[in-house]
């Protein structure tokens, strides 16, 4: 089985960076395999606070806590002030990325937002090792680091930076939530919301969208373009662990499609033989045979 990676992103990466100042026998390997074997649970973040717990060799897990320090408000008033000023930087938030021009300039600014060493962290864990960190706190922090690579704003959310809004408040649009709904078939096809909360329509003199038009489409002359989003899935996504999850959700796809062309393929099932109508008489003879 393929095991998870950790750090795939050059931000993700910075956070590992604290694991290389582990100096005690065994800690950091044995963090990276309770990471492996799935023994980090209920990893919560709020803001700076990052807790969790992992299971160790006794029967109940281990509580651990990671305490990120926020930000000082100037230097983050400087941050913003050179993110805005940089066009580059600000394309690639748009697209959830963070350029790696980025970290000369927090550093240019003393601006730490990734950790350099454990004692940048306030750490807890309630195991008897009374090494800090100790293997359960390595543990959460390679989990920590699988999502701060699927969402580079979690490393400002960790720092009590809230990126979009700040952002907005000086100008610049900047959407780090979630994405917005997709479109209904109708809006897609007429560009026209429905229903008592749609907008007001500013093009209420256009000709009224024709309904039969999705009826009219030709879908055989949409090109086959299943392997090319099939690739647009990433391998190792951070919500599973567990070898090829592209390899794994294609065959599943694949078998689901079999099933349905059989189905689809099979001739339909023979009506059944309607019942008589009217009166059923039942009559008996003399040597108890019915009639």
């Amino acid at each position: 089985m393929r095991h998870p990676q950790y750090g795939r992103t050059w931000w993700g990466a910075q956070w590992l960076l604290a694991l290389s100042q582990i100096d005690h026998d065994n800690r950091l390997p044995l963090g990276r395999s309770y990471a492996h074997r799935g023994a980090v649970r209920d990893l919560l973040i709020a803001g700076g606070q990052v807790s969790a717990e992992v299971q160790g060799s006794r029967p109940r897990p281990y509580r651990v806590e990671i305490g990120v320090p926020a930000a000082e408000p100037a230097l983050v008033g400087r941050l913003l002030e050179a993110l805005t000023e940089d066009p580059g930087l600000i394309a690639r938030l748009h697209n959830h990325d963070l350029d790696p021009a980025l970290l000369p300039m927090a550093q240019r600014l003393r601006m730490p937002i990734f950790p350099a060493r454990w004692s940048d962290l306030r750490m807890h864990c309630c195991c008897p090792d009374s090494a800090v960190p100790c293997k359960h706190l390595a543990a959460a922090v390679y989990l920590l680091s699988q999502q701060i690579d699927a969402d580079p704003f979690l490393v400002f959310q960790l720092r009590g930076i809230d990126l979009g809004a700040l952002l907005r408040q000086r100008g610049v649009p900047l959407d780090v939530g979630p994405g917005l709904a997709l479109p209904s078939a109708a809006q897609a096809l007429f560009g026209a919301a429905t229903g008592p909360d749609a907008p007001a329509d500013d093009n209420a003199g256009a000709p009224a969208a024709d309904p039969q038009a999705l009826a009219r489409l030709d879908f055989t002359a949409i090109p086959d373009l299943r392997q090319t989003l099939w690739r647009v899935l990433p391998a190792g996504p951070v919500f599973h662990r567990g070898g090829d999850f592209r390899a794994l959700a294609e065959a599943q796809m694949a078998g689901l499609a079999r099933q349905a062309a059989l189905r689809l393929a099979a001739p339909p099932p023979e009506a059944q033989a309607a019942l008589p109508s009217g009166l059923l008489r039942v009559t008996v003879d003399d040597s108890a045979k019915l009639n």
